[in-house]
């Protein structure tokens, strides 16, 4: 393994990222880990995956600056205008999956918070080149001593033509953080990528952005998986561009509250002919506590464009609830299975230590340990 930047992460930190996917790194193609303010560790496997900090990457390749800020608008908002206007080097990861690579084992890349209080701010950018295919771990995590700071993360990913990108990511932050992402993906033409996001820690505030431009032939896929406990803020606006001829779009979001608030607000926009799209938003309260916002909206300005949605918010069925109980579950242990049936973990092929992970934090916010 040839480790290319700074020195490994301390045994303590890998029992930290090891809920949100972090495992051997024998057993992955690249690992990359940011903690606080830098980019402390970096190991590649396979000579067809290249990450480098971003300052690094401005430095070696001249196009990169070009791709910096080309998907979001550095005046989109007061958190985006400062991070663009800041003196200091950016501080983020680049990836780089180098054209007609067919990547055999995962790139893994993590984020983590260690300085109570801390303000933490990434820009990280990620190119799959032409033909390339890529699956990719992520997480977000803080040490239990962690309570309360502050994370911004922007990202923007590039899937050139014919590139597939497969990614997992979860988040484990402190439960009287601030949250603020913006996502910003680009996927060419016949090019195809496929999420899952899992949101389920407790979290004083995640205010998460996507924006996702499908070009001709580009196909998108995403599920989320969403809980808040008690205490628990989460606010989700996207958008999903169906711009190219025959692009096509999945997006399918499954809220949980068990005392907290949800607003999520999706918009799939039909531009291109030929295009067909979907929305799923689902929602599960656990109790009279809390509140689900579900707001999908479609926009076809194609005559030719073929939308859809489905949207639902109800409550776990006493009926099946009292099925289970008579089986000799306990009351605990049947609304764990039914909320996990909600949530179709299985079906989104999810590392077992993440779907350990989910697991645990609904039945601990079931039975009120959160």
């Amino acid at each position: 393994m040839a480790t290319l930047l700074g020195a490994d992460i301390t045994p303590e930190e890998k029992q930290q990222l090891a809920p949100v996917g972090y495992s051997i790194e024998g057993e992955h193609s690249a690992t990359c880990v940011l903690v606080d303010q830098d980019v402390r560790h970096i190991a590649v496997n396979d000579p067809d995956v290249e990450i480098l900090p971003l300052k690094d990457a401005l430095t070696r390749y001249d196009w990169v600056q070009d791709l910096m800020f080309k998907l979001i608008n550095p005046t989109e908002n007061d958190h985006v205008a400062q991070a663009a206007e800041s003196r200091h080097a950016p501080v983020g990861h680049f990836i780089r999956v180098r054209k007609g690579a067919k990547v055999r084992l995962p790139v893994q890349v993590f984020t983590l918070l260690e300085t109570p209080q801390g303000r933490q701010f990434h820009h990280n950018i990620t190119v799959i080149e032409e033909g390339a295919e890529v699956e990719m771990i992520s997480g977000s995590a803080v040490p239990p001593s962690v309570h309360a700071g502050h994370h911004l993360s922007i990202s923007e990913t590039y899937l050139r033509e014919g590139a597939t990108c497969r990614s997992v990511s979860i988040e484990h932050w402190g439960p009287a953080m601030e949250v603020h992402s913006y996502a910003r993906t680009h996927v060419g033409t016949n090019a195809r990528v496929i999420e899952s996001n899992i949101q389920v820690s407790p979290v004083k505030h995640h205010y998460s952005q996507s924006r996702t431009v499908i070009e001709d032939g580009g196909v998108s896929n995403d599920q989320s998986v969403i809980f808040a406990p008690a205490g628990t803020g989460r606010v989700m606006e996207s958008e999903i561009h169906l711009k190219g001829v025959n692009a096509r779009s999945e997006s399918i979001a499954r809220m949980v509250t068990g005392g907290g608030t949800i607003t999520n607000r999706t918009t799939l926009v039909g531009e291109g002919r030929d295009t067909k799209g979907f929305l799923g938003c689902n929602g599960l309260k656990l109790s009279d506590e809390g509140e689900i916002l579900s707001v999908p909206a479609l926009r076809a300005r194609s005559a030719q464009a073929q939308l859809s949605h489905e949207a639902s918010i109800g409550m776990i069925d006493q009926a099946k609830l009292s099925y289970l109980m008579a089986s000799g579950m306990s009351e605990d242990a049947a609304r764990d299975l039914i909320v996990q049936g909600f949530l179709n973990l299985d079906a989104q092929q999810l590392p077992e230590a993440i779907r350990v992970e989910v697991s645990r934090t609904i039945a601990a916010a079931n039975s009120g340990a959160l």
